[in-house]
């Protein structure tokens, strides 16, 4: 399994966590393709090496119509200061010069957000992902505004440079086959900040509400090390929190921060790599694989159970209980995981609105959403709604299940699942390049690839062919490639 560790000894921020991925080697022409879809003018990437402490770092810079962030800054607050002096006198007027910086500072609501990404030409991995995270957002801040998340209105974070952040560390995530993100604990500063409610302390109060359940190190740093934007990435993407795990590291890059901070660089460090994982016998024939090495181990009573250790916020099972296996065999090898499923039925909702209610499901974190055929008491054909998600992401899940549709309740459990370690590799195909998920099972003498549909579709409509015939292609040059290196 590919594994991204995003090391914060400095904090995170949107543009630090993305210049780390594209100091890892995410090609920055590609990304900005990607980002050219989104319907956003005027605006400009660029990456300019740099030395945090004499260490190199990346420094992603975004300017919108040739005004870097420090550049909008400085104007914001000295139009601020004299639209206070002058404000009798001036009431809210605003000149035609300042229609572009309304995109940076005014920002968007969370309609025009969504809309904006769904719109866009990103895979729906990519549009899922960032919009996890801007509907974490909306969720915190309708909380502490008394509004519901679909009327909050963005400040800073709904600015170009924000959306491209997010945006673009999601495609670079993908890019790279990453598959799961672990964050290491996050410095606790203190101090004040200025945002769009004023004068705030820092941690901000959106920012302090994300960081509910990171594990959090207190430092006697005055300034904003970690901004709603860099904690609405952790608390989203974060499957765990803790030292980096066990891994192979395959690539390392450094992204930027801003400020200079007295006793550290500022600056996020990423590694990708693959997941070292350590077999571990049951000593029931039941081997099974734990990964970061944690142990099943045995009772005083010589039972087995599975050791659920606490890692940072959250409690992660690596490898499933004695009991669980009784009656299975050959389990070996597999990577298991605890996730949740959250479960209801519906019998009195227009069938039109499930495909809304399947995209709300997605945005909050669900991995996988599926509508089942009922037949309910009282004679009545229904529908049974499900979704599979991380657990750190059941309440969203219940909360978006319960808002989208009629049901007046949900069943939530917990679910362990088992899957065949996998790996992302790109083929040549006649229509272009392809990405295909490879699934090996060594004990069981498994070896399978499949086409990602979404560069399938999109290499069909480029080159105007069917995408069964891409798909095949693809799937042919996988196989080709699986032979060529058994």
């Amino acid at each position: 399994m590919k594994i991204a560790y995003f090391d914060c000894f400095a904090g995170i921020a949107g543009d630090m966590a993305l210049g780390a991925l594209l100091d890892c080697g995410a090609p920055l022409d590609e990304l900005k393709a990607a980002l050219g879809t989104l319907e956003l003018e005027g605006w400009e990437l660029s990456t300019q090496p740099v030395l945090k402490s004499g260490i190199h770092a990346l420094k992603v810079r975004i300017a919108l119509h040739g005004e870097s962030d420090e550049q909008e800054l400085q104007r914001v607050r000295a139009h601020a200061d004299e639209h206070s002096h002058e404000h009798n006198r001036h009431s809210h007027e605003h000149s035609h010069d300042d229609a572009h910086h309304d995109e940076h500072f005014h920002g968007r609501s969370m309609a025009q957000i969504r809309e904006l990404i769904q719109g866009s030409g990103l895979s729906e991995t990519v549009k899922a992902k960032s919009l996890s995270v801007f509907w974490r957002i909306a969720e915190v801040e309708g909380a502490m505004h008394h509004k519901a998340p679909e009327e909050i209105h963005f400040h800073e974070i709904g600015g170009v440079d924000s959306i491209l952040d997010i945006v673009g560390i999601a495609w670079c995530l993908e890019y790279f086959g990453v598959e799961r993100v672990v964050f290491s604990p996050l410095p606790y500063s203190s101090g004040w900040v200025d945002c769009a409610h004023g004068r705030m302390p820092v941690p901000a109060p959106a920012t302090q509400v994300l960081l509910r359940g990171v594990p959090l190190i207190p430092t006697d740093i005055q300034g904003e090390m970690v901004t709603p934007t860099g904690a609405a990435l952790a608390a989203v993407l974060g499957s765990d929190f803790g030292p980096m795990p066990a891994m192979t590291p395959r690539l390392i890059g450094s992204g930027a921060g801003t400020k200079e901070w007295p006793d550290r660089p500022n600056m996020l460090r990423v590694v990708i790599g693959d997941t070292l994982e350590i077999a571990v016998p049951t000593g029931d024939n039941a081997p099974v694989r734990a990964r970061e090495a944690h142990e099943v181990q045995r009772d005083s009573r010589g039972e087995g159970r599975s050791d659920v250790q606490r890692d940072g916020a959250r409690e992660v099972q690596s490898a499933p209980s004695v009991g669980m296996l009784s009656g299975l065999s050959g389990v070996e090898g597999l990577e298991w995981k605890n996730l949740a499923t959250v479960e209801c039925n519906i019998d009195d909702m227009n069938p039109e609105i499930f495909a809304s209610v399947s995209a709300r499901l997605f945005e909050a974190g669900a991995l996988d959403v599926w509508i089942s055929n009922l037949h309910m008491k009282k004679n009545r054909p229904a529908f049974g709604l499900s979704a599979l998600c991380e657990t750190e992401r059941t309440s969203a899940l219940v909360t978006a299940m319960l808002r989208e549709t009629s049901s007046l309740g949900v069943r939530v459990q917990p679910v362990l699942r088992a899957s065949l370690p996998r790996e992302s590799r790109v083929v040549e195909t006649s229509y272009g390049k392809v990405r295909v998920k490879v699934a090996r099972w060594a004990e069981a003498g498994i070896l399978r690839c499949a086409p990602e549909w979404d560069d399938v579709e999109a290499m069909a409509q480029e080159s105007g062919v069917p995408a069964r015939e891409v798909y095949e292609a693809a799937l042919l040059a996988g196989r080709e490639m699986l032979r060529s290196q058994s």
